[in-house]
């Protein structure tokens, strides 16, 4: 499952980069290496092979030692790209051990091959598709609870019909986005299955032993053995279309009411506004709805790509012709698709801009109508269903040929007035006394939500508090994620504690066990006397694993916990698997700038900088569009211990790692943000280029990106947690 390596003009618009990677020509080669390198360890292990075999084949199942272009001319005429594939790697082997190259794909089918290098793709896809979900999950609860007693015009068939309120309108799209997220989560087990059978599916070849290597394999590339082989049985491959397929028609359906409500007519509710972002090149007016129109533009073209793949499940005897190979480009572009429409989705939903004034002012423009069905209702006790309906239709359209508000033409008929006072009219007319049960909806979309995702994480992802001391200190950590899992530990930033890494947690749960840890002096961590320095917060870091017996671990640190993770890559680089440096610096600032905070903070507390700090942590924008955020982190901030913070202010003033950097080997990211003051982009870009091998990313955010960049921040984080596990 492959898309070129580089992107069309219009890719960054409709796709998501992140996916884009995942499937790219290169990804799909690896996946398919991954196959032969497992395939051999697991025959040499049946022993069917040679194990003296096995380095030699690993050693050459790498993406970058092969020329896709020339893979690609020998495609067209072999009829699959695995059949090229090995025959290069074959070659690429034989240069090094003649002996180890005769055993290369021995007994696999090319079909092999391809499929079970799909199913590994899949696998990251739909893991990256369920994070996304999550994170649209919570922006929907958000909006739902800000919104669950805001009443707008409830609309069928585009006509106003009865007052609704954006609470609920939000519940409906969360419970919906629930059920995807349940169904995305049993399908990723479900395609994790290992497709081996051989030429016709018997893996004769292999004689006794097939099925042995067949379980050897599976267990190396972690996938489940199936019952047989299904080369051609495609449902596994059809269900990711089809559940992908229902999640950009879910996501379709919201943008389309976005979009509706964003009209010039209506102007009730607004994707955010950003510089560049919905304009026209003509019309300086013009607030275009451009996240709604990519999402409802998937929302077109995933059903068909979804029939082509329902299509092609009618495969001929036991290898498809034609069927099989309607897959390999339209599986691609339906995950692509819908990764953009989820990512456009995140952006919309996470900074909707709701107008409440107008919302009220539209429920009034029918001059009480939207509330005839209160009146009915009313009446109905008194005269019945069918005349109460029928008196006050009468009304209605008197109200309208009359361009007279409904109250007044209701309180003049005297058949409304022998049961009804103008009290009551007035109050049954109110949009806002006609919501019926809103608030119970919302109530009970939320409740499934919130104990949904306990239940979840209660019972997959289990999590506990401990202390580990450390020279004099009591370090609080919290563990979240099952027992066995890789270890990754999570750095926080000056004068925040381990809950600053909550929107990553759920997503990071799945795959590993998350170390958190209050820094020194932070949290509920002992705050001893200070100065402290890089030396004794990276080695609070190892005496933390040592505690808790963790051998290895990957780390991600942001501001202070990067410049942490610098020590440890310099100084500790045994205990590291990986490095994530994010918004940091190998020096930052001036002695006198740190000096001048340390002794404003002594003089008048945490809160007499907390405001300057944050305003540096965040871009302008998501200060005014979530000040309950920011709220949690200045309450945050100004509960660390000052003797705490001035102590790491000193680290902080005293470090200069410049000159060690360079002897960081272990793998490392680099995430900077594009508005970052506290430690420019610039600074990353130095990181990068010192780091031997260092990957590089800027997101659109200031200081702490993985608040203010969450799926961004989330979604490389994992992409290179992902490399690195191989």
């Amino acid at each position: 499952m492959s898309l070129q390596d580089a992107p069309r003009l219009t890719d960054m618009l409709f796709t998501a980069e992140a996916m884009r990677a995942l499937l790219s020509d290169r990804s799909r080669v690896q996946a398919m290496l991954d196959f032969e390198a497992a395939l051999a360890r697991a025959e040499a292990q049946v022993g069917v092979i040679p194990e003296s075999a096995v380095p030699a084949i690993e050693a050459q199942c790498r993406a970058d030692l092969f020329d896709i272009s020339a893979l690609s001319r020998a495609t067209a005429d072999a009829g699959n790209p695995a059949i090229p594939l090995v025959k290069a790697l074959t070659s690429l082997v034989a240069r090094h051990d003649p002996l180890a190259a005769r055993f290369v794909h021995w007994g696999a089918t090319s079909q092999d091959a391809m499929d079970t290098g799909l199913v590994l793709q899949l696998r990251a896809a739909l893991k990256f598709v369920s994070g996304d979900l999550a994170t649209l999950s919570a922006a929907l609860a958000t909006v739902a609870r800000a919104h669950a007693q805001t009443p707008l015009a409830g609309r069928t068939w585009l006509q106003q019909a009865a007052p609704v309120t954006m609470g609920l309108k939000a519940a409906g799209a969360l419970s919906a986005i629930q059920r995807h997220r349940s169904r995305v989560d049993a399908l990723r087990t479900r395609i994790a299955v290992l497709q081996f059978g051989g030429a016709a599916g018997t893996l004769a070849s292999l004689g006794d032993r097939g099925l042995a290597v067949a379980g050897a394999l599976a267990k190396d590339l972690d996938l489940a053995l199936p019952d047989v082989p299904w080369h051609t049985h495609r449902d596994r491959i059809a269900e990711v279309a089809t559940t992908l397929g229902l999640v950009v028609g879910t996501l379709g359906k919201m943008a389309r009411d976005v979009s509706l409500l964003m009209q010039t007519e209506v102007g009730e509710a607004f994707e955010p506004a950003a510089a560049g972002r919905g304009g026209s090149s003509t019309m300086p007016h013009k607030r275009n709805p451009v996240g709604c129109a990519v999402v409802l533009s998937a929302a077109q073209r995933v059903p068909a790509l979804v029939s082509v793949i329902l299509g092609g499940m009618v495969q001929e005897h036991e290898r498809g012709l034609g069927g099989w190979h309607a897959e390999w480009e339209t599986l691609p572009e339906i995950c692509t698709l819908t990764a953009g429409a989820l990512a456009h989705s995140i952006r919309m939903i996470e900074g909707l801009e709701v107008d409440a004034q107008k919302m009220a002012a539209n429920l009034e423009a029918t001059r009480g109508l939207i509330a005839a069905e209160a009146v009915s209702m009313a009446l109905a006790a008194h005269l019945g269903k069918q005349p109460a309906h029928e008196l006050v239709e009468r009304a209605c359209r008197f109200s309208v040929d009359e361009h007279r508000p409904l109250l007044a033409v209701l309180d003049a008929d005297a058949a409304v007035r022998a049961h009804l006072s103008t009290r009551d009219l007035e109050r049954l007319l109110d949009p806002a006394s006609y919501l019926g049960s809103s608030q119970a909806f919302v109530d009970r979309a939320l409740s499934a939500y919130t104990g949904g995702a306990a239940a979840a994480m209660s019972a997959s992802v289990p999590a506990r508090e401990t202390f580990v001391d450390v020279d004099g200190a009591r370090i609080h950590c919290r563990l979240d994620g099952r027992d066995g899992a890789p270890v990754i530990v999570l750095s926080n930033s000056l004068g925040a504690d381990l809950s600053m890494w909550d929107p990553q947690i759920e997503a990071l749960a799945r795959e590993f066990q998350v170390l958190r840890y209050d820094t020194r002096g932070h949290g509920t961590s002992t705050a001893t006397p200070g100065p402290y320095t890089i030396d004794r917060l990276g080695r609070d870091v190892v005496g933390v694993l040592d505690g808790l017996r963790i051998e290895r671990a990957h780390f991600c640190g942001l501001s202070l916990g990067g410049m942490t993770g610098m020590w440890l890559g310099i100084h500790a680089s045994g205990r590291v698997q990986s490095l994530v440096l994010a918004n940091t610096a190998a020096r930052i600032g001036s002695p006198d700038t740190y000096n001048a905070r340390i002794e404003k903070v002594r003089a008048g507390g945490i809160a007499s900088v907390s405001k300057a700090v944050l305003e540096r942590w965040f871009t302008p924008a998501f200060i005014a569009q979530h000040p309950d955020r920011l709220a949690m982190m200045r309450e945050m901030m100004e509960r660390t211990p000052v003797d705490g913070y001035v102590g790491c202010c000193a680290a902080v003033r005293d470090m200069d790692q410049r000159d060690a950097i360079a002897q960081i080997g272990v793998p490392a990211l680099v995430i900077a943000g594009m508005h970052d003051l506290a430690t420019p982009a610039a600074d990353g870009r130095v990181l990068a280029d010192r780091i031997n091998g260092a990957h590089y990313v800027e997101l659109d955010a200031a200081h702490l990106s993985n608040i203010e960049a969450a799926p961004a921040f989330t979604a490389a984080l994992l992409a290179f947690l992902g490399d690195t596990r191989g």
